[in-house]
């Protein structure tokens, strides 16, 4: 689950099936994990199931962070 292309804003870190995991690169996906699939996934990855979340959540945010801080170590 590397596919980190944008998505309109839709990303795993801001869907209402997404569960702190390996934080903050990582979610554990219910919906998946429902449907018998991977449940871990990255945060800035999104699919088909997308769903908008009801609370604010700043795992995108701090995903999108954490992806920058790795490519300027390069």
């Amino acid at each position: 689950m590397k596919n980190t292309q944008n998505n309109g804003g839709r990303y795993c870190g801001n869907c209402d099936g997404h569960n702190c995991y390996d934080y903050p690169t990582r979610v554990f996906c219910s919906t998946r994990y429902a449907q018998n699939k991977d449940p871990i996934v990255d945060t800035l990855w999104c699919c088909s199931e997308w769903n908008q979340v009801s609370q604010d959540c700043y795992c995108v945010e701090e995903a999108k962070k954490a992806r920058e801080e790795s490519s300027n170590q390069r």
